[in-house]
This record gives C-alpha cells, sequence and structure tokens, in this order.
C-alpha cells in the first residue's frame, strides 16, 4: 500500500507540527511530521505504515546502515487503550511521552522532543491539538534506532474514517512524528 502523502485531517495542527518539527522533506536525523490518507477498504496495521514512514524518513541510511540494524531495536513502547469518543480525560500526549519507562535513552528522546526546543508551549498545544484529538481511533509510540548510535521514537496515529465532502469514498488519515538523533 502506497498512502497518499499529501493528505491532511487537521491542516493547521499538522501545519504548526511541521514547523516546530519539520516535515516530509526532512530524511535521516532530526525529527518530521507526515500525514498520509489511509484507504477503508483494510484494517489499518499502524506498525507496518509507521515501519514504511520509519524507511523513508531515514532515507538513503537506511541501505547503508542495514534494515536489520534499524529494526533490531524496533519495539512498541506504548498503546494508548480504546476510548470512547467522549473519553477526553484519558487523552494526553505529553502524559503518554513522558510516562515512558523504557531506560535512560528513551528518557533523553523524549526530554529533547519536549523540553529542548524552541517555543515549547506551541509545541505542546499543537502535539495537544492533534494526538488527543477525539477523532484519533489508535495510537502507538515506538522505539527507533540502529541499537548503538542512533536513539528515537516514532508517534503513528490513525483517525476514524471520513467521509470528505462531495466524495463518496471514506477515508482515514494516519500521523507520524518522527524523531531520531545520535
Amino acid at each position: 500500500m502506497s498512502p497518499d502523502r499529501t493528505a491532511t485531517f487537521f491542516p493547521p495542527y499538522i501545519s504548526t507540527l511541521q514547523e516546530i518539527f519539520g516535515g516530509p522533506d526532512v530524511h535521516g536525523m532530526g525529527s518530521s511530521v507526515v500525514s498520509v490518507t489511509i484507504s477503508p477498504n483494510n484494517d489499518v496495521d499502524l506498525e507496518s505504515l509507521a515501519k514504511i514512514q520509519y524507511q523513508e524518513f531515514c532515507g538513503e541510511i537506511w541501505n547503508r546502515f542495514g534494515p536489520e540494524n534499524w529494526l533490531a531495536p524496533w519495539s512498541e513502547l506504548y498503546r494508548r487503550p480504546y476510548l470512547n469518543d467522549d473519553d477526553d480525560s484519558a487523552r494526553n500526549i505529553l502524559d503518554e511521552l513522558r510516562g515512558l519507562k523504557d531506560d535512560h535513552c528513551i528518557d533523553l528522546v523524549v526530554s529533547m522532543l519536549l523540553d529542548n526546543i524552541d517555543d515549547s508551549e506551541v509545541a505542546h498545544a499543537a502535539l495537544t491539538q492533534v494526538f488527543d484529538d477525539p477523532a484519533i481511533q489508535q495510537l502507538s509510540i515506538y522505539r527507533l534506532g540502529d541499537g548503538e548510535a542512533y536513539n528515537g521514537l516514532l508517534i503513528a496515529a490513525a483517525t476514524y474514517p471520513v467521509t470528505t465532502a462531495g466524495e463518496d469514498e471514506t477515508t482515514g488519515q494516519a500521523i507520524f512524528l518522527t524523531f531520531l538523533m545520535d
């Protein structure tokens, strides 16, 4: 499946996240926010889509170091439990990130992502507006890296399918924030 990389479900909030963390043109190191349309014809395999996004983010270094190295530390650190539409109190991406208890590297990655950025209040608000929106049906946070020098995480979220005005097909949205540092 080749997702449409131009889609935006939350246009102003995705734009703000991309201004802060970078857009789909960032590759290899740093951070990137990508929003893609997903097909309603089959169940969303968010982890497979996240791995595709991870590979695209790494770009040419994916093959240089080998997929086996990039995927060796891959693991799901967190999965948000299913929430009803009206259960807003349980959606809190900032607490979910700060609550990751894996190791010192992940603590450092979370700190860099949330605390060591310009305009952290604006970044926190944009993260909350996108990832805590009631339309988000699935959310997982994955560990990234090469097992040695590179560490990072990927936030992957998918929305409920929606029907766009004037269109017959119902689609959903997948949103990825990739952060990789050395």
